[in-house]
């Protein structure tokens, strides 16, 4: 079995000092979503491990991080791609 584990902010998507709080803040990096693609295209199973210290703060809550995320895994289909797991600690 192949996995590569993945941060999110700063690799997959634009970081922001301010958090990625809403969807509409959440910018993908260019071609990081074509690597993933290519990363499952070879076997890799994908796992994305971010800290999300902004709900721990208040700044955003679940709904809003599972809104991210599922804009993100959507995309990636697009693509072709896909996340194998998700984890974050908030």
């Amino acid at each position: 079995m192949k996995i590569v584990i993945l941060d999110r902010d700063g690799v997959i998507n634009q970081d922001n000092v301010n958090y990625i709080k809403s969807p509409n803040e959440w910018i993908p990096i260019p071609q990081s979503l074509e690597a993933i693609t290519l990363l499952n295209q070879h076997g890799f199973y994908v796992v994305i491990a971010t800290n999300q210290s902004g709900i721990g703060r208040g700044l955003f809550d679940f709904e809003s991080l599972n809104l991210i995320h599922s804009k993100m895994v959507k995309m990636l289909g697009q693509l072709g791609g896909h996340i194998d797991a998700i984890f974050y600690c908030p």
